[in-house]
C-alpha cells in the first residue's frame, strides 16, 4: 500500500527533554518506521508551496495511494495557515482523519458550540470579539460571574495563562485581555461564561471510531483541578504551560454509570453531527449546576502521552496499536485491503469494538 506521509519541518526535532509533538521530525520517523514495518511503503511528502503539485505527480504515478496528514495545518502565501486536508480534498486523493469542514468546526470554538445548541446540549453562554469592534464586551456586561477568555481558533490551551479569567463587568481588564490576544494571534476571541467554583469538575471523553460508524469509547478521563496550580490565588483551569503534564490525570473518572452512558451518548451525536473519523475528544466542564460542553477535538492529540492515548493505555493498549489503527480505519473506509501486518497489529484496538460498550453511529 503507499501511502503518503505529509510533514511540517518547521517544527524541527522535539528538544530531548519534551515528549515528542506530534508534527515532529521524530515523530515523522516513528510513523514512516511503522508503517513500513506493517507492510507499506511510505512517500513523504513537505507541506510546502509545492505541496498540491507534489500530490497530483504522486497520483499520476501510483494508483490509489492515501494520505497520511500529520501536519493538521500548512503554510501559505498569505501567511496564515490552512487545513493539510484542503489540499488533499481539492486533488481527490484518499486521505486519514476527518475532512477539511469536520476539522473547521472544531477548531472553531463558536461553530463547535453551534453544534452543541442545535442538540440541546449545555455550553457556557459566550460572545466573540472581533478585531476593531469591541461592543460585544459592554453589551455582555450583565452576566454575574467570571467569564474566561480564549482565541478563538487555537487548541491546545494556547493563550491561556493564570489571568485568563476576569469579572464579567470588568471592561477594561476583559479589553486588555482581548486585545492583547488579537495581537499575539490575529484572530477573533472567545469570551465565555467560566465554569468554577468548589464543586467545579472537568472531564474528557476519548473514543475511537470505526470506518462503519461502530464507536469505541474510552475510559472518560477527569482533570483532577485539585491538582492544578491555583491563579489568581482562586481559580483552577488548563493553562498552555501545564498542558502537557499528567500529574492531574484521573482514569477513569469518578461518575456516576448513569452520567457515564448519558455523556457517550450525547458524544455519540457530536461525532454524528460533525462527521468525526478515526479519534476524536470532547472536553466538559461541570459544577452544581449540571455538565457544560465545551470544545470538541476531531484531531485529538496523538503523542504518547496525550489525553487520548494515556486513556487507550487504561485497557492494555500499546502505542504502535493507536497510531496503525489510523490508516487501517481510512484504508477499510475507502475499500482498501489493509496489509495483513497491520490488521494483525490493530487486532487489539479492533477488540474494543466488541468488548467495551459500542454506540452506533448509522441513524
Amino acid at each position: 500500500m503507499k501511502i503518503v506521509l505529509t510533514c511540517d519541518s518547521r517544527w524541527g526535532y522535539t528538544p530531548e527533554d519534551h515528549t515528542p509533538f506530534w508534527t515532529s521530525l521524530d515523530t515523522v520517523e516513528y510513523v514512516t518506521g511503522l508503517l513500513e514495518e506493517t507492510g507499506n511503503t511510505v512517500l513523504l511528502v513537505e507541506a510546502d508551496d509545492a505541496f498540491e503539485f507534489r500530490l497530483r505527480e504522486i497520483m499520476d504515478k501510483h494508483a490509489k495511494p492515501l494520505a497520511f496528514w500529520l501536519n493538521e495545518f500548512m503554510p501559505t502565501d498569505s501567511g496564515k495557515d490552512m487545513f493539510t486536508a484542503s489540499v488533499i480534498e481539492k486533488v481527490g486523493m484518499m486521505h486519514t482523519g476527518p475532512g477539511s469542514e469536520a476539522s473547521g468546526i472544531g477548531l472553531n470554538k463558536e461553530a463547535t458550540k453551534d453544534v452543541f445548541r442545535k442538540l440541546g446540549l449545555p455550553t457556557p453562554e459566550p460572545y466573540v470579539v472581533y478585531s476593531g469592534d469591541y461592543s460585544p464586551i459592554y453589551q455582555n456586561g450583565h452576566w454575574n460571574s467570571y467569564v474566561i477568555i480564549k482565541p478563538l481558533l487555537q487548541g491546545n490551551s494556547r493563550g491561556m495563562d493564570e489571568f485568563s479569567v476576569v469579572r464579567a463587568d470588568d471592561f477594561g481588564s476583559i479589553r486588555e485581555r482581548v486585545g492583547r490576544i488579537h495581537h499575539e494571534f490575529d484572530e477573533p476571541v472567545l469570551v465565555e461564561r467560566y465554569i468554577g467554583g468548589e464543586n467545579a469538575k472537568e472531564f474528557t471523553v476519548p473514543m475511537f471510531i470505526s470506518f462503519d460508524g461502530r464507536i469505541a469509547e474510552l475510559p472518560i478521563t477527569e482533570i483532577d483541578l485539585s491538582q492544578i496550580p491555583v491563579a489568581q490565588g482562586r481559580f483552577r483551569f488548563l493553562t498552555h504551560d501545564i498542558k502537557d503534564e499528567k500529574y492531574y490525570l484521573k482514569i477513569p473518572a469518578e461518575l456516576s454509570p448513569e452520567i457515564v452512558r448519558r455523556i457517550h451518548s450525547n458524544v455519540g451525536r457530536i461525532i454524528r453531527e460533525i462527521g468525526c473519523r478515526d479519534m476524536v475528544r470532547v472536553d466538559l466542564r461541570g459544577d452544581s449546576t449540571g455538565l457544560y460542553y465545551l470544545e470538541v477535538n476531531v484531531n485529538p492529540g496523538k503523542n504518547r502521552f496525550s489525553y487520548l492515548t494515556t486513556s487507550a493505555y487504561s485497557l492494555g493498549l500499546d502505542y504502535p496499536e493507536i497510531i496503525a489503527f489510523i490508516p487501517y480505519q481510512a484504508m477499510l473506509r475507502y475499500g482498501l485491503e489493509p496489509p495483513r501486518k497491520l490488521e494483525e497489529l490493530v487486532r487489539s484496538v479492533m477488540a474494543l469494538f466488541d468488548t467495551v460498550q459500542s454506540v452506533a453511529m448509522a441513524a
